[in-house]
């Protein structure tokens, strides 16, 4: 950033919220999404079926991408009267993405001049993706609708676990976006009183960032007796699957505080989050529509947001439980609703036999367990797992859990599956900060 911008920001951190970092653009499509609530489910579906109209035929008239495609599978928006007509629509994936996205952009566009944002790449390579202001306040105008039912409004502060910061700095105060950065790869049991400090400093009463991340904070304030030193007024779960482990293990240390988990992606095609006391996941059909892969179970999405580099039946590589576009009775404004988001189909293992399971059916296995605060599963050869446990409470209750895990895991890879069990303090996160639940060596590691 230059110094000139960095100056302005400075400046301008100083300003009420709603003057510097929301737009018209913004409280038109906040606006939008609290209609909704007042729509009945067939007006909803009338709006959302326009808006998959307008979004095909932009993309048809003003991209080279979608013009070629529906002409070689002999698709036209005419085409596309009602809801039944979408699956004559060729469905796209990220290697279409990542071979063709410049010619993905609207015509009216020069990529070079547009925002590029970048996919973390867990599963593979990278994604570059465009955008542009006006995409990014649409956004953050439906993460603030979301965010409303646990009392956040745009502008107030909120402390993120998401990551590694430059200079490797213990954390960054951006008062220009309201938020205290927290470098998640950096946490100690050396620092973390500094870092609480630095959050009860900013004031700041929500915490949001990556549910392994959330975790880990939480286990380092049980671990140095700092607990009731801070209770923020929400807890915000993204950007990562959540586990029911760390769900307990937030709950516990934050138990005066709400929480809510949202589902979305770089690619904003699907967005979804927790409502009221539920754990399954409420979608925002003007925001995007969401159908499913019967055969993977994968989410398939197209988004209403992005008329810069649109993406219309986007296969994503996230499994869900089967769900349709019901919606369900009192919250009849937010469909579909899935009741679990189970992994990345892309994270394979596999059977001794060399039969392949997606990460996603591995993952349930995990479900219920409370005494974990992070489990990775490592395959180092087709007929050996290791199950990676991250745990502070006493050996025999962890060894109880993991038993019951191992258990699920033998009706899934065979009673042939051999396990071995690593009980440790902590479990390393990827360079982003992620954490990756699932790691296949087969083939990558030396022959013992």
């Amino acid at each position: 950033m230059s110094i000139t911008k960095s100056a302005a920001k400075q400046i301008l951190s100083y300003f009420p919220f709603r003057y510097v970092n929301v737009g018209r653009e913004f409280h038109m499509w906040l606006n939008k999404f609290e209609q909704m609530k007042r729509m009945d489910y067939g007006q909803i579906r009338q709006a959302q079926l326009q808006a998959l109209k307008d979004i095909v035929k932009l993309a048809y008239e003003q991209t080279v991408f979608y013009k070629r495609l529906y002409d070689m599978k002999g698709f036209h928006p005419d085409m596309l009267q009602d809801f039944s007509d979408v699956e004559r629509i060729p469905i796209i994936h990220k290697e279409d993405v990542r071979m063709h996205g410049k010619d993905m952009v609207v015509s009216k566009y020069s990529p070079e001049k547009l925002k590029k944002l970048g996919t973390s790449g867990t599963t593979g390579t990278s994604l570059t993706l465009y955008s542009n202001r006006t995409v990014e306040q649409r956004e953050w105008a439906a993460i603030c609708f979301q965010w409303a039912n646990v009392g956040y409004k745009p502008g107030d502060g909120r402390v993120e676990f998401r990551g590694a910061l430059p200079g490797s700095k213990l954390y960054i105060l951006d008062k220009y976006s309201r938020t205290l950065k927290i470098n998640t790869t950096a946490i100690t049991e050396h620092n973390i009183r500094n870092i609480v400090e630095a959050i009860l400093a900013s004031g700041y009463e929500y915490l949001y960032g990556f549910p392994s991340a959330l975790a880990m904070f939480s286990k380092f304030l049980v671990d140095q007796k700092l607990t009731e030193l801070y209770q923020p007024k929400a807890i915000l779960l993204a950007c990562e699957m959540v586990h029911d482990y760390q769900v307990h293990l937030i709950g516990s240390v934050f138990s005066r505080s709400m929480m809510f988990a949202h589902y979305g992606q770089t690619e904003k095609v699907a967005l979804g989050g927790w409502m009221n006391e539920s754990h399954a996941y409420y979608f925002l059909p003007l925001y995007s529509y969401v159908e499913q892969n019967r055969e993977t179970s994968a989410i398939i999405g197209t988004s209403f947001l992005n008329d810069v580099m649109p993406l219309i039946r986007y296969e994503l590589t996230d499994a869900a439980s089967p769900f349709d576009q019901k919606a369900q009775q009192g919250l009849d404004y937010l469909f579909p609703v899935i009741r679990s988001i189970d992994g990345r189909m892309g994270e394979i293992m596999y059977k001794p036999n060399g039969d392949m399971l997606p990460s996603p059916l591995v993952a349930i296995a995990l479900r219920g367990t409370r005494t974990f605060s992070a489990c990775k599963l490592i395959q180092h050869r087709y007929d050996l797992i290791e199950i990676m446990v991250e745990s502070s409470q006493p050996k025999e209750v962890v060894q109880e859990e993991i038993q019951m895990v191992v258990e699920k895991l033998k009706k899934l890879f065979t009673i042939d599956m051999n396990f071995k069990i690593t009980i440790v303090p902590h479990i390393t996160k990827t360079e982003t900060g992620k954490f990756k639940n699932v790691e296949v060596r087969i083939g990558k590691e030396p022959v013992s």
